[in-house]
């Protein structure tokens, strides 16, 4: 079946096929990791900016339930993008290229069957916390 081959930029998303799902999907995941690593960065050099206790300040204000839902995010970005780098490692060393599709979506089911898996350890860590701060 021949289909229409577009020569302009068409960034319609109802247009995304498979393929540029996964690459969106890559990128975005890449910038979230990107972003945390920043946070990540900021949070541990604290110690320098205040000693034990800027860093435990630091730590104090993290201790909570957005926080927890922001570390599941950041589980969702690395195990998308981690399967999906393997995917594209593959896919450089000339292996599946003829099934871009199939094994997009076989990323796709791997991760969403470890994200299901893993989601249960932050919903325990998220219902540990209290719903109001204690003075």
């Amino acid at each position: 079946m021949k289909r229409e081959v577009r020569v302009y930029a068409d960034l319609k998303p109802r247009y995304f096929r498979t393929g540029m799902w996964s690459h969106l999907l890559h990128r975005l995941s890449g910038v979230a990791i990107t972003l945390f690593l920043l946070l990540h960065i900021w949070e541990i050099t604290s110690v320098t900016r205040g000693g034990s206790a800027g860093f435990d300040r630091t730590m104090g204000s993290l201790a909570s339930k957005v926080f927890v839902i922001g570390e599941w995010f950041l589980f969702l970005a690395l195990t998308f993008h981690g399967i999906n780098g393997v995917r594209l490692v593959l896919h450089d060393l000339g292996w599946g290229v003829r099934k871009q599709k199939a094994l997009f979506w076989t990323v796709f089911g791997l991760s969403a069957a470890l994200i299901t898996v893993g989601s249960y350890f932050f919903v325990m860590r998220f219902l540990a916390y209290p719903w109001v701060k204690a003075h």
